[in-house]
Protein backbone atom coordinates (compact mmCIF):
# COMPACT_ATOMS: atom_id res chain seq x y z
CA UNK A 1 0.00 0.00 0.00
CA UNK A 2 3.22 2.32 0.97
CA UNK A 3 3.90 2.02 -3.06
CA UNK A 4 0.88 2.94 -4.59
CA UNK A 5 0.52 6.05 -6.49
CA UNK A 6 -2.11 7.85 -4.83
CA UNK A 7 -0.55 7.32 -1.89
CA UNK A 8 2.94 8.85 -3.11
CA UNK A 9 0.52 11.47 -4.71
CA UNK A 10 -0.84 12.19 -1.43
CA UNK A 11 2.82 12.83 -0.20
CA UNK A 12 4.27 14.87 -2.71
CA UNK A 13 1.51 17.24 -2.79
CA UNK A 14 2.06 18.77 0.60
CA UNK A 15 -1.37 19.72 1.21
CA UNK A 16 -1.71 17.14 4.27
CA UNK A 17 -0.81 18.85 7.62
CA UNK A 18 1.87 17.51 9.57
CA UNK A 19 1.11 16.20 12.92
CA UNK A 20 4.01 15.34 15.49
CA UNK A 21 4.24 11.74 16.50
CA UNK A 22 3.19 12.88 20.16
CA UNK A 23 -0.57 13.53 19.24
CA UNK A 24 -0.74 9.70 18.98
CA UNK A 25 0.67 9.70 22.06
CA UNK A 26 -1.67 11.53 23.52
CA UNK A 27 -4.53 10.43 22.23
CA UNK A 28 -3.35 6.73 23.37
CA UNK A 29 -3.46 8.04 26.68
CA UNK A 30 -7.09 9.32 26.51
CA UNK A 31 -8.27 5.87 25.53
CA UNK A 32 -6.88 4.54 28.81
CA UNK A 33 -8.18 7.38 31.24
CA UNK A 34 -7.67 5.05 34.52
CA UNK A 35 -4.18 4.60 33.70
CA UNK A 36 -2.18 7.30 32.18
CA UNK A 37 0.03 9.51 33.18
CA UNK A 38 -1.85 12.97 33.85
CA UNK A 39 2.11 15.02 34.56
CA UNK A 40 3.21 13.18 31.00
CA UNK A 41 -0.52 14.23 29.18
CA UNK A 42 0.17 17.79 29.87
CA UNK A 43 3.59 17.67 29.16
CA UNK A 44 2.93 16.01 25.50
CA UNK A 45 0.04 18.84 25.12
CA UNK A 46 2.16 21.50 25.56
CA UNK A 47 3.75 20.55 21.91
CA UNK A 48 0.23 21.45 20.40
CA UNK A 49 -0.13 25.03 21.60
CA UNK A 50 -3.59 24.82 18.95
CA UNK A 51 -5.39 22.12 20.65
CA UNK A 52 -4.07 23.14 24.20
CA UNK A 53 -5.79 26.62 23.40
CA UNK A 54 -8.79 24.81 21.96
CA UNK A 55 -9.26 22.70 25.13
CA UNK A 56 -9.22 25.52 27.42
CA UNK A 57 -11.38 27.85 24.86
CA UNK A 58 -14.10 25.25 24.84
CA UNK A 59 -14.00 25.00 29.05
CA UNK A 60 -14.30 28.56 29.21
CA UNK A 61 -16.81 28.88 26.28
CA UNK A 62 -19.44 26.45 28.11
CA UNK A 63 -18.68 25.67 31.91
CA UNK A 64 -20.42 27.59 34.73
CA UNK A 65 -16.71 27.97 36.52
CA UNK A 66 -16.81 31.23 38.38
CA UNK A 67 -13.07 31.52 37.26
CA UNK A 68 -11.08 31.47 33.89
CA UNK A 69 -9.22 28.10 33.01
CA UNK A 70 -5.76 29.05 31.76
CA UNK A 71 -3.90 25.98 31.88
CA UNK A 72 -4.74 22.94 30.32
CA UNK A 73 -3.84 20.87 33.08
CA UNK A 74 -7.11 22.64 34.43
CA UNK A 75 -8.78 21.59 31.12
CA UNK A 76 -8.25 18.21 31.13
CA UNK A 77 -9.23 17.86 35.10
CA UNK A 78 -12.01 19.37 34.51
CA UNK A 79 -13.16 18.49 30.96
CA UNK A 80 -11.86 14.43 32.07
CA UNK A 81 -10.19 12.29 29.06
CA UNK A 82 -13.32 11.56 27.65
CA UNK A 83 -14.42 14.98 26.53
CA UNK A 84 -10.64 15.80 26.40
CA UNK A 85 -10.50 12.91 23.33
CA UNK A 86 -13.69 14.08 21.49
CA UNK A 87 -11.96 17.42 21.75
CA UNK A 88 -8.60 15.80 19.90
CA UNK A 89 -10.57 13.87 17.59
CA UNK A 90 -12.91 16.97 16.39
CA UNK A 91 -9.07 18.96 16.05
CA UNK A 92 -7.58 16.13 13.89
CA UNK A 93 -10.82 16.19 11.77
CA UNK A 94 -10.64 20.19 11.41
CA UNK A 95 -6.75 20.32 10.44
CA UNK A 96 -7.59 17.99 7.49
CA UNK A 97 -11.08 20.47 6.46
CA UNK A 98 -10.37 23.79 7.33
CA UNK A 99 -13.75 24.71 5.60
CA UNK A 100 -16.56 23.06 6.24
CA UNK A 101 -17.55 22.98 2.84
CA UNK A 102 -14.17 21.73 1.77
CA UNK A 103 -12.60 22.02 -1.91
CA UNK A 104 -14.84 19.89 -4.51
CA UNK A 105 -17.28 21.09 -6.44
CA UNK A 106 -20.10 18.34 -6.64
CA UNK A 107 -19.41 16.04 -3.58
CA UNK A 108 -21.70 17.54 -0.74
CA UNK A 109 -20.36 17.79 2.40
CA UNK A 110 -22.89 18.70 4.25
CA UNK A 111 -24.76 15.27 3.30
CA UNK A 112 -21.53 13.36 3.79
CA UNK A 113 -21.10 15.08 7.49
CA UNK A 114 -24.59 13.04 7.99
CA UNK A 115 -23.65 9.80 7.58
CA UNK A 116 -20.13 9.99 9.89
CA UNK A 117 -22.52 11.33 12.26
CA UNK A 118 -25.00 8.68 11.33
CA UNK A 119 -22.48 6.26 11.50
CA UNK A 120 -21.37 7.80 15.28
CA UNK A 121 -25.23 7.27 16.68
CA UNK A 122 -25.49 3.56 15.31
CA UNK A 123 -22.79 2.59 16.46
CA UNK A 124 -22.57 4.29 20.08
CA UNK A 125 -26.51 2.43 20.42
CA UNK A 126 -24.61 -0.51 19.51
CA UNK A 127 -21.93 -0.33 22.00
CA UNK A 128 -24.78 0.86 24.79
CA UNK A 129 -27.28 -2.32 23.76
CA UNK A 130 -24.28 -4.90 24.08
CA UNK A 131 -22.03 -3.35 26.44
CA UNK A 132 -19.03 -4.85 24.53
CA UNK A 133 -17.34 -1.55 24.95
CA UNK A 134 -17.76 2.21 25.53
CA UNK A 135 -20.41 3.89 24.08
CA UNK A 136 -19.03 7.55 23.78
CA UNK A 137 -15.57 5.97 22.53
CA UNK A 138 -17.79 4.41 19.74
CA UNK A 139 -18.76 7.88 18.42
CA UNK A 140 -16.08 9.29 18.44
CA UNK A 141 -14.68 6.71 16.07
CA UNK A 142 -18.08 6.81 13.83
CA UNK A 143 -16.65 10.71 13.16
CA UNK A 144 -13.24 9.85 12.54
CA UNK A 145 -13.90 6.31 10.33
CA UNK A 146 -14.04 8.35 6.83
CA UNK A 147 -10.86 9.91 7.58
CA UNK A 148 -9.58 9.04 4.55
CA UNK A 149 -12.16 10.78 2.63
CA UNK A 150 -11.25 14.18 4.17
CA UNK A 151 -7.82 13.25 2.56
CA UNK A 152 -8.93 12.81 -0.82
CA UNK A 153 -11.12 16.46 -0.22
CA UNK A 154 -7.75 17.96 1.12
CA UNK A 155 -5.40 16.92 -2.09
CA UNK A 156 -7.20 15.34 -4.66
CA UNK A 157 -10.69 16.60 -4.66
CA UNK A 158 -11.09 15.82 -8.31
CA UNK A 159 -11.04 12.05 -7.54
CA UNK A 160 -13.57 12.87 -5.01
CA UNK A 161 -16.05 14.06 -7.20
CA UNK A 162 -15.63 11.57 -9.88
CA UNK A 163 -15.87 9.08 -7.28
CA UNK A 164 -19.63 11.15 -6.05
CA UNK A 165 -20.43 11.10 -9.34
CA UNK A 166 -20.27 7.25 -10.13
CA UNK A 167 -21.88 7.01 -6.71
CA UNK A 168 -24.97 9.60 -7.72
CA UNK A 169 -25.87 7.25 -10.50
CA UNK A 170 -25.68 3.98 -8.16
CA UNK A 171 -22.22 2.59 -9.02
CA UNK A 172 -21.26 1.46 -4.65
CA UNK A 173 -18.90 3.24 -3.26
CA UNK A 174 -15.97 0.62 -3.04
CA UNK A 175 -16.65 -0.09 -6.26
CA UNK A 176 -16.71 3.47 -7.58
CA UNK A 177 -13.44 4.11 -5.78
CA UNK A 178 -11.64 1.20 -7.14
CA UNK A 179 -12.30 2.38 -10.44
CA UNK A 180 -11.08 6.00 -9.78
CA UNK A 181 -8.01 5.54 -7.47
CA UNK A 182 -7.07 2.81 -9.48
CA UNK A 183 -7.61 -0.41 -6.76
CA UNK A 184 -7.24 1.69 -3.33
CA UNK A 185 -9.83 2.64 -1.10
CA UNK A 186 -10.42 5.78 1.18
CA UNK A 187 -9.83 2.86 4.14
CA UNK A 188 -6.89 2.36 2.90
CA UNK A 189 -5.94 5.89 2.75
CA UNK A 190 -7.22 6.75 6.24
CA UNK A 191 -5.14 3.66 7.38
CA UNK A 192 -2.15 4.73 5.89
CA UNK A 193 -2.64 8.08 7.67
CA UNK A 194 -3.36 6.95 10.92
CA UNK A 195 0.02 5.11 10.84
CA UNK A 196 1.65 8.06 9.06
CA UNK A 197 0.62 10.13 11.89
CA UNK A 198 1.08 7.60 15.15
CA UNK A 199 -2.53 7.35 15.90
CA UNK A 200 -3.41 4.35 18.22
CA UNK A 201 -3.71 1.21 16.53
CA UNK A 202 -7.18 0.75 17.76
CA UNK A 203 -8.08 4.06 15.54
CA UNK A 204 -5.93 2.62 12.48
CA UNK A 205 -7.48 -0.65 12.57
CA UNK A 206 -11.23 0.58 12.47
CA UNK A 207 -10.22 3.36 10.05
CA UNK A 208 -8.50 0.74 7.54
CA UNK A 209 -11.42 -2.26 8.42
CA UNK A 210 -14.73 -1.05 8.84
CA UNK A 211 -15.82 -2.12 5.41
CA UNK A 212 -13.47 -5.59 5.65
CA UNK A 213 -14.10 -6.32 9.15
CA UNK A 214 -13.03 -10.18 8.62
CA UNK A 215 -9.46 -9.03 7.67
CA UNK A 216 -9.16 -7.17 11.39
CA UNK A 217 -7.19 -9.01 13.79
CA UNK A 218 -6.84 -6.48 16.37
CA UNK A 219 -9.63 -4.68 18.23
CA UNK A 220 -12.33 -7.51 16.41
CA UNK A 221 -15.37 -5.68 18.42
CA UNK A 222 -14.81 -2.05 17.82
CA UNK A 223 -14.11 -2.99 13.99
CA UNK A 224 -17.28 -4.84 13.97
CA UNK A 225 -19.02 -2.32 15.65
CA UNK A 226 -18.40 0.22 13.38
CA UNK A 227 -18.91 -2.06 10.54
CA UNK A 228 -22.40 -2.37 11.34
CA UNK A 229 -22.66 1.41 12.58
CA UNK A 230 -21.25 2.37 9.17
CA UNK A 231 -23.61 -0.11 7.20
CA UNK A 232 -27.07 1.13 9.10
CA UNK A 233 -25.88 4.86 8.37
CA UNK A 234 -24.63 3.92 4.39
CA UNK A 235 -28.16 2.78 3.65
CA UNK A 236 -29.84 6.32 4.99
CA UNK A 237 -26.90 8.18 3.21
CA UNK A 238 -27.90 6.73 -0.20
CA UNK A 239 -31.37 7.41 0.58
CA UNK A 240 -30.42 11.33 0.80
CA UNK A 241 -28.22 11.02 -2.17
CA UNK A 242 -31.43 9.95 -4.12
CA UNK A 243 -30.54 6.25 -4.23
CA UNK A 244 -32.14 2.93 -4.25
CA UNK A 245 -28.36 0.97 -3.40
CA UNK A 246 -29.22 -0.87 -0.15
CA UNK A 247 -26.95 -2.73 1.84
CA UNK A 248 -27.01 -5.91 3.05
CA UNK A 249 -26.23 -5.94 7.24
CA UNK A 250 -23.86 -9.11 7.79
CA UNK A 251 -25.46 -11.70 9.91
CA UNK A 252 -21.93 -12.95 10.84
CA UNK A 253 -21.57 -9.80 13.01
CA UNK A 254 -24.60 -8.98 13.96
CA UNK A 255 -24.39 -12.91 15.51
CA UNK A 256 -21.33 -11.72 17.16
CA UNK A 257 -22.56 -8.76 18.67
CA UNK A 258 -25.89 -10.61 19.77
CA UNK A 259 -27.90 -7.99 18.30
CA UNK A 260 -31.19 -9.11 16.13
CA UNK A 261 -33.19 -7.57 13.00
CA UNK A 262 -35.69 -5.75 15.24
CA UNK A 263 -32.79 -3.83 16.98
CA UNK A 264 -31.24 -2.90 13.55
CA UNK A 265 -34.57 -1.43 12.41
CA UNK A 266 -34.76 0.31 15.74
CA UNK A 267 -31.92 2.29 14.85
CA UNK A 268 -33.14 2.93 11.23
CA UNK A 269 -36.32 4.06 12.43
CA UNK A 270 -34.55 6.30 15.08
CA UNK A 271 -31.79 7.40 12.91
CA UNK A 272 -32.46 10.13 10.53
CA UNK A 273 -34.56 12.22 13.71
CA UNK A 274 -31.12 11.61 15.84
CA UNK A 275 -29.17 12.59 12.54
CA UNK A 276 -30.82 16.12 12.66
CA UNK A 277 -30.56 16.44 16.58
CA UNK A 278 -26.67 15.85 16.35
CA UNK A 279 -26.18 17.87 13.27
CA UNK A 280 -27.28 21.30 15.15
CA UNK A 281 -25.24 21.40 17.97
CA UNK A 282 -21.70 20.14 16.04
CA UNK A 283 -19.35 22.31 15.50
CA UNK A 284 -15.98 22.92 14.77
CA UNK A 285 -15.49 26.60 15.10
CA UNK A 286 -13.66 26.46 18.27
CA UNK A 287 -10.80 24.72 16.69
Amino acid sequence: MENHKIIQQIKASNDLPEVPKSFGEILKMLLDPCNFDMDACIEKFSYHPQLENALIQVLNDHSKLKREIVSIKDAVVYLGAKNARIIAIAYVTRLLLPYRKGKTQIFDHNIYLKHCIGTSIASSMIAEKTGLCDKDKMFIYGLIHDIGVIVLDVCFPEYLDKIYELQKNGVHQIVAEKIVLGGITHSEIGRWLCKEWGLPDEIAQIVGFHHTPFLSNQFTTEVQIIHLGDSISANYYEQLLGNKTAFIFSEKIMEALGVNKEFVNEIIRRLPKEVAKINQIIEFKVL
